[in-house]
């Protein structure tokens, strides 16, 4: 009798084992140093950009476990945060300290040697913002609050029983006040970076099978109305913050587990226009329309979904332009959650090419 105990209990634990199959992972702290090139995308910017820029990043990355939809389906990603020192090499723009919580994905997870993409958005801090006395050549910054975001596209293997790992890739990292004070036309590295991993501890991470969601995507297309808002300065420095509304209605339709197409149409108010347009008469000689600053624009978009959250891109074109204003050409990008069936809430920031406009908090309602 005790026999056939133990090996029920042999075959009970091999199930439960088989099971739930699990695999090892690691929290780990990484440093990387990266040295780069700025990107002269305004001839503004000529006297401001000097040398090559360079410095480090500290993170400290970890999975987590939980059996959700999104990490099954992004293979369990790792996230974290991230403390960036940039040194731009220019006696004009000085340095960057900046804080981030940053993702990471796997996108070679059956390879032992791995593939990492790790996208961040953060603060930072800069230490020679624009300053009419004694730094007027500084148009990238006018403020020493700033918002970052960086890319970063690593090869990574582990050196072989050891805890130590090394990272090679290349990364792309932005720094700009999104137009709360200006000048503002912003700053961007791209940069080769080496790095170096140490493991902190194993984690057992539970690996299930796919998720079959192909009768849960909706066939239908989706309308969406959200209205956007916030404060931002037009390129005259010193001109003032002035409050903005943008209406936005559009379509969205599911594709795939991880994406829905988008396209609609945008309808923007900007007080912040009327002076600048106000100041360009006046000073220039022009005969624009001072009370016609509202304008108008088509684009499709993108995103990408992750549970609730879902990342937005968006490229647009501005089809009522009484006033030329840095750009037909818009994008936008940010975060959408979803607070209900209906509703949603999102942050986004609008880029006129390169120059970032407004940073956008908007709530939505979904049909």
């Amino acid at each position: 009798m005790k026999n056939y105990l133990f090996l029920f209990f042999v075959f009970f634990y091999s199930f439960l084992s088989f099971a739930q199959n699990f695999t090892k992972s690691n929290s780990y702290l990484q440093t990387d140093f990266f040295y780069g090139k700025l990107i002269e995308h305004d001839k503004k910017l000529k006297t401001a950009i000097q040398n090559n820029p360079y410095g480090f990043m500290l993170s400290w990355n970890t999975k987590n476990t939980e059996n959700s939809t999104f990490n099954t389906r992004y293979n369990f990603p790792e996230r974290g945060y991230t403390f960036l020192y940039e040194n731009f090499n220019s006696t004009v723009l000085g340095e960057a300290y900046g804080a981030y919580r940053h993702y990471t994905y796997n996108l070679t997870p059956q390879k032992k040697q791995q593939l990492n993409l790790t996208s961040a958005f953060g603060l930072a801090y800069t230490t020679k913002p624009y300053n009419r006395i004694r730094n007027n050549q500084n148009v990238a910054f006018g403020s020493k609050l700033l918002v970052s975001a960086y890319l970063k596209l690593q090869y990574f293997t582990f050196f072989t029983n050891t805890n130590f790992g090394l990272r090679a890739g290349l990364s792309l990292i932005h720094f700009s006040n999104i137009s709360f004070k200006s000048p503002n036309l912003g700053i961007n590295t791209v940069a080769f970076n080496l790095g170096i991993n140490y493991k902190l501890k194993a984690i057992e991470v539970p690996v299930y099978k796919k998720i079959d969601s192909k009768n849960k995507i909706r066939s239908t297309i989706r309308y969406n109305l959200i209205l956007r808002g916030g404060y931002n300065e037009s390129l005259e420095i010193d001109s003032g913050l002035f409050p903005f509304y943008t209406i936005t209605f559009y379509g969205s339709k599911i594709i795939n587990s991880y994406s829905a197409i988008t396209a609609g149409i945008d309808f923007f108010n900007s007080p912040f226009l009327k002076n600048y347009i106000e100041d360009i008469n006046k000073n220039e000689g022009k005969t624009y329309n001072e009370t016609n600053y509202k304008r108008a624009g088509v684009f499709i978009g993108h995103e990408l979904i992750q549970n609730n959250f879902a990342f937005i891109s968006q490229i647009g074109y501005t089809f009522y332009y009484p006033f030329p204003y840095v750009s037909r050409v818009y994008e936008r990008f940010g975060f959408k959650y979803n607070l209900s069936n209906h509703f949603f809430s999102e942050i986004t920031m609008k880029v006129n090419l390169f120059r970032a406009e407004s940073l956008e908090f908007g709530i939505g309602y979904k049909f």
